[in-house]
């Protein structure tokens, strides 16, 4: 397995992990499971929706040599909070799909020189995979709580 298919299968195995819990909600029970202090699953799904889409936007900005971006998460977080809250959870979904397809899609036509050592694997890592692991216990609870 090369760099990038190893990639790639880190990625897509924490995207199933989070599909698999997904999958056991339905519109209510989105609604009425927590995340966090503030967010429902559904508020979680509609936040990778977002960041998904982002890390794609972000990654090849910088393969044309832009930085790394940076963020005021907060304020970020909040506006796609409420960008995304009139959408029901069944509507969230599909979307978060695509968003994780083109993901991995783009990451697939990284050159695998910069997916070794470089601020593109750094952001791929950081938006992708981990992203999935930073939001994983809490949603691994909300499932349990179903």
């Amino acid at each position: 397995m090369d760099v990038r298919d190893a990639m790639i299968q880190r990625l897509f195995d924490r995207m199933m992990r989070m599909r698999g819990a997904l999958e056991r909600f339905d519109d209510a029970s989105a609604e009425r499971v927590r995340v966090g202090p503030r967010w429902n699953v559904r508020d979680l799904a509609g936040h990778f929706v977002f960041w998904d889409d982002e890390a794609v936007r972000q990654m090849l900005e910088m393969l044309r040599g832009r930085p790394r971006p940076t963020y005021d998460f907060d304020k970020v977080n909040d506006a796609v909070y409420h960008r995304y809250r009139r959408m029901s959870f069944v509507m969230l979904l599909p979307q978060l799909r695509a968003a994780e397809e083109r993901l991995v899609h783009a990451v697939r036509g990284v050159d695998s020189a910069l997916l070794v050592d470089s601020p593109v694997r750094d952001w791929i890592d950081a938006a992708g995979a981990d992203h999935y692991d930073d939001h994983w216990p809490s949603l691994k609870k909300a499932v349990d709580a179903i």
